[in-house]
């Protein structure tokens, strides 16, 4: 667990880390935790040097590391699907495969998650040629408070399902 109470310079303390695999599992979560009026810690790679993924208070770590699946990757699109928890330097290898870089490089390449590059918009190596990240997102799977199933986001829309 102590890999998961630092960021950079900063630590704290947490009596609990989850580490769901879904975004159903993470709904789950959300709601126990919202119920029980229990902080919660989003975290990645624990890659950011400001403490943004280190719990202050005692909160839940829900922790991204097991939701590390490449959905599907379109040569064709250039398109990649995956979830938050995936490393940059496994995805860029990957998508190298069919001969394609992602757009985004960084020197925390092998421990960065993609949902903490998402959000935080990150820039890296490669922003002159290819801009921020937001830039190269297309959608986004979100778990929102008040939906009983699970959301897509695209642009400023969102499209619901079960």
């Amino acid at each position: 667990m102590a890999c998961h109470m630092g960021d950079g310079p900063d630590s704290g303390y947490s009596q609990c880390v989850l580490k769901p695999k879904t975004t159903e599992e993470v709904s789950k979560i959300l709601k126990f935790c919202n119920y029980n009026h229990l902080a919660v810690c989003p975290q990645g790679g624990n890659t950011g040097l400001v403490g943004g993924s280190v719990p202050v208070f005692d909160e839940v770590v829900l922790s991204t590391a097991l939701m590390n699946n490449i959905i599907d990757i379109d040569d064709a699109s250039g398109v990649l699907v995956c979830q938050a928890g995936c490393v940059l330097e496994v995805l860029d290898q990957e998508v190298g495969k069919q001969g394609l870089m992602m757009p985004l490089d960084l020197g925390a390449k092998g421990s960065c998650h993609i949902g903490g590059n998402v959000s935080t918009n990150a820039g890296g190596l490669r922003l002159v040629r290819y801009g921020n990240l937001q830039g190269s997102v297309l959608g986004l799977e979100v778990v929102r408070k008040h939906i009983q199933g699970q959301s897509k986001w695209r642009g400023f829309r969102f499209i619901e399902h079960p």
